[in-house]
């Protein structure tokens, strides 16, 4: 099949939509699938990125994108593409709630080419609630005009049937994980990164968009009299400095520490490089970094927020602590790190939950659907 990926955002953005975009293309390309991404230098603006490209066999053409809107982007030059070159793909697959490229092109595609959408999560702060709202009775009804949307858990079931999409057009499909990568770390590469931002004795790991949403606030002042480090790994998306005065004023700025973008081998070994993995956030549409997490055999520490409750079995995999306590975030992290027994089987049970988010399954499960789709169009 010859697959269109559309996705406003994506590398070298790593967050949980671009990854899920990335590693599906690879899978898909592995498969014998020809495959092209629609992309923006949203998130990008002021980086020199080629506005076309070929990574391992999967190409990518990159627009410019004119308007951020905080986020939502707009693109018309990536519209143009679209209008141009549609014809030649057997299915689309658009991907971002809230997202104009990937929102328009539903509404452009509707019955041209069949069509599949993945929202990535909905919109959920309260800050942004009454464009929650606008944004579901006008531009968000063009999910429905898809043949095929993706739920990540159940969770997105009933944000689904607000927007219009009958039960029977959604369809589970939850992220994934190459759980042999991260089932084989390179031991040069966890000694090299304990080394390089001083890793000596119990270290917490956060990995992901340094961003309010993420909670990492409580954490710091979850650690403030806790013998251990805190190493957050990901792009600043502007609350770095925000934590770093918060570890300030505790006085434990030393123990907090900023790795940045990692290159993949020491992202992966960031992990094994860690005791104990914690995503406090006010909201995950899914959370993959927590499935990598349990591929790497790291036990759990998850807020009760969006569908972590629906990835993290609490006590078994992890434990799931309600956002607003403070207390009992403090009590699960104390506990996990004076218990080496409780952390290995926890992260054991992990490692064998990671295994049902294999990508080659899940991507598998995808061609399926596209197979189902083209099938059915054919009839007609």
């Amino acid at each position: 099949m010859k697959i269109l990926q559309i996705t406003s955002s994506f590398y070298p953005i790593l967050g949980g939509q671009e990854k899920v975009v990335f590693e599906t293309s690879k899978c898909l390309v592995e498969m014998g699938h020809e495959i092209t991404i629609l992309t923006t230098d949203l998130f990008c603006e002021g980086k020199k990125l080629p506005l076309e490209e070929s990574i391992e066999g999967i190409r990518i053409i990159r627009m410019k994108n004119k308007l951020s809107l905080k986020g939502y982007g707009y693109s018309p030059d990536a519209v143009k593409w679209l209008k141009k070159n549609w014809k030649k793909y057997d299915i689309v697959h658009s991907h971002g709630y809230n997202r104009f490229l990937s929102e328009y092109a539903l509404r452009y595609l509707r019955n041209k080419v069949p069509t599949v959408f993945s929202a990535h999560g909905f919109i959920h702060t309260k800050k942004n609630y009454l464009f929650k709202i606008l944004h579901d009775i006008t531009l968000g009804k063009f999910v429905r005009y898809a043949d095929k949307c993706t739920a990540l858990t159940k969770l997105d079931y009933n944000e689904y049937s607000k927007l219009g999409v009958q039960k029977e057009n959604v369809i589970d499909l939850p992220n994934g994980v190459d759980v042999e990568k991260y089932d084989h770390p390179d031991k040069k590469y966890v000694a090299s990164l304990k080394k390089k931002f001083k890793l000596i004795g119990k270290t917490l790991l956060y990995t992901g968009r340094i961003h309010k949403s993420k909670g990492l606030n409580h954490v710091i002042e979850a650690i403030e009299d806790l013998d251990c480090k805190f190493l957050l790994v990901g792009q600043d998306a502007g609350y770095k400095d925000e934590l770093i005065r918060v570890s300030k004023k505790l006085g434990i700025e030393d123990r907090v520490v900023f790795a940045g973008c990692l290159p993949d081998d020491e992202f992966i070994a960031s992990y094994y490089a860690s005791d104990i993995f914690i995503l406090f956030s006010e909201w995950e549409g899914f959370g993959i970094v927590a499935i990598e997490a349990m591929a790497a055999g790291k036990p759990l520490i998850v807020s009760d927020r969006g569908s972590l409750p629906f990835v993290v079995k609490d006590g078994k995999t992890g434990f799931v602590v309600p956002f607003e306590n403070k207390k009992l975030l403090k009590e699960k992290i104390k506990l996990l790190l004076s218990n080496p027994k409780i952390r290995k089987t926890i992260g054991d049970d992990g490692k064998n939950e990671s295994k049902k988010y294999s990508w080659k399954q899940i991507v598998h499960n995808l061609e399926k659907v596209y197979k189902t789709i083209l099938n059915k169009a054919e009839r007609f």
